[in-house]
């Protein structure tokens, strides 16, 4: 008897998931920050075990759309609810429950069956507010909780044996080498906004994407050319920094984790170029779906 499921990570901007999913792939997956809205795609793991194949689905960070873009994310995740077999909620138990945490329990509450709750980072809080959530979970009808950290691995193999059982039967539908469903080129694009991500601030993570429009990858090297797109004049300035300054730190940056994934030497160049208004426009929208 094999397993086959497909579970949907949920959850608030920065609840962890991406940092979980790399976990349990064991290698990266999906792209890391401390600022909300990282992943925009749906991102898959595909973890195949003896007799079990589970593809965990990196869902976008659940949150109001304000932005065509915010918008196709959004209805990524709700494609993606309908059509699981299991939803795995993640939450930071280190902040109080919000209105918008709120707002996700209720839609959630009609399919509590299906639903395994993650606490996340209780490395960084005292114990006794574990027990409260638990409480306040068990209360509305959801019967499986498990506090956990995804940065340190905590419980995560009592979350991973709750999984495993709810899973249904069935056949696989990978291969057993497949482990995501991201191709080369976007795994580029997303370590690139990754470093941008980490370096810049206010508006300027948000309103950045990559276009990667070379990608060689040759016997000895492997040669990229790639766009950061901005929405306005005024943004491209920052982006670039003095003397070009901030675009060759995130250059240098992607360079050295590109060379340890293709295992090889990687010449990557970046052009800062402007896409007025790109995330209002319906014509970007493709690269939000996959």
């Amino acid at each position: 008897m094999t397993k086959f499921g497909v579970v949907a990570m949920i959850g608030r901007p920065n609840a962890g998931k991406s940092t979980l999913l790399n976990h349990l792939m064991k290698q990266k997956i999906s792209i890391v920050s401390d600022k909300p809205q990282t992943t925009r795609n749906q991102i898959f793991g595909i973890l195949t075990e003896s007799d079990i194949q589970i593809v965990f689905v990196d869902l976008p960070g659940f949150h109001k759309p304000l932005f065509e873009m915010n918008k196709a994310m959004m209805q990524n995740l709700y494609d993606s609810l309908d059509s699981c077999d299991l939803i795995l909620y993640m939450l930071d138990a280190s902040i109080a429950l919000g209105r918008g945490e709120t707002y996700l329990l209720e839609q959630l509450k009609p399919r509590c069956k299906d639903v395994v709750v993650a606490l996340n980072k209780i490395d960084s809080i005292k114990k006794s507010r574990v027990l409260p959530f638990m409480e306040r979970f068990a209360k509305e009808g959801f019967e499986a909780v498990v506090p956990i950290s995804a940065l340190t691995g905590t419980n995560v193999d009592q979350l991973m044996d709750i999984i495993r059982d709810r899973l249904p039967e069935g056949e696989f539908q990978y291969s057993e080498e497949d482990y995501t469903n991201i191709s080369e080129r976007f795994y580029v694009s997303e370590i690139i906004r990754e470093k941008i991500l980490q370096e810049t601030r206010q508006e300027i993570p948000y309103c950045t994407f990559v276009d990667v429009r070379v990608l060689k990858d040759e016997e000895t090297h492997v040669e990229i050319m790639a766009d950061i797109a901005v929405e306005r004049k005024s943004q491209k300035p920052i982006l670039v920094g003095h003397q070009a300054n901030m675009v060759k730190k995130i250059r240098k940056m992607a360079e050295k984790e590109l060379k340890a994934y293709f295992e090889k030497p990687v010449d990557l160049e970046l052009f800062v170029v402007v896409k007025e208004n790109w995330r209002q426009k319906p014509r970007f929208m493709d690269r939000f779906k996959q």
